[in-house]
């Protein structure tokens, strides 16, 4: 019998031991999640799940978009920050003549926070479906609902968020890049 196959099952055995020794002085209700960590986990499982909205009806009323990524941090003083880089669709706008404008930036931030444009569908104009108050409601209600958060801190760190939105375009020198505050009505070009 080969010498490595008579130490594999004395290793198994070591290992077993182990790993049961270290799970009985593991005690769950002792740890505690700091808040941060918390906040940034509702936030991901939010996006997670409104994601899917920038994809329903790409192209027809918007633009069609192929990918989507994002990234979630708390920066220096406690300001919350959501980077968003959405893929315009490579097949679709290499041989199409669009693009990207602010509106597009909103119109992401929009779709994944309300699930609403914010534009007119045919003429694209701004309308007053999505404002601060619409904005501030959906996240108070979805993502910012936790108990230990009393209204004013709630508030504050709403009002502290801010969203880079990133649109790419499939010839890079067309892509533009909006950000501000989660809760601005328009995004700012950056």
């Amino acid at each position: 019998m080969n010498m490595k196959f008579k130490f594999l099952p004395v290793f198994f055995l070591l290992l077993l031991s182990f790993n049961k020794s270290e799970a009985k002085n593991i005690n769950l209700n002792k740890e505690f999640l700091p808040l941060k960590d918390f906040l940034i986990f509702k936030l991901d499982f939010f996006m997670k799940e409104n994601i899917q909205n920038i994809f329903s009806g790409g192209g027809l009323i918007s633009v069609a978009y192929q990918n989507l990524d994002y990234q979630i941090k708390f920066s220096e003083g406690d300001i919350l920050i959501i980077n968003i880089q959405a893929y315009m669709d490579k097949q679709r706008y290499t041989s199409k003549r669009y693009y990207p404008k602010l509106r597009d930036c909103n119109q992401v931030r929009n779709k994944i926070f309300l699930n609403k444009y914010g534009y007119s569908f045919l003429t694209q104009k701004f309308n007053n479906l999505v404002n601060e108050e619409s904005l501030t409601n959906s996240l108070k209600d979805k993502v910012f609902n936790i108990s230990s958060f009393n209204d004013a801190l709630r508030q504050e760190l709403i009002k502290k968020t801010r969203v880079n939105v990133k649109i790419i375009h499939p010839r890079s020198e067309k892509n533009i890049t909006c950000g501000g505050k989660i809760i601005d009505t328009e995004l700012s070009i950056e």
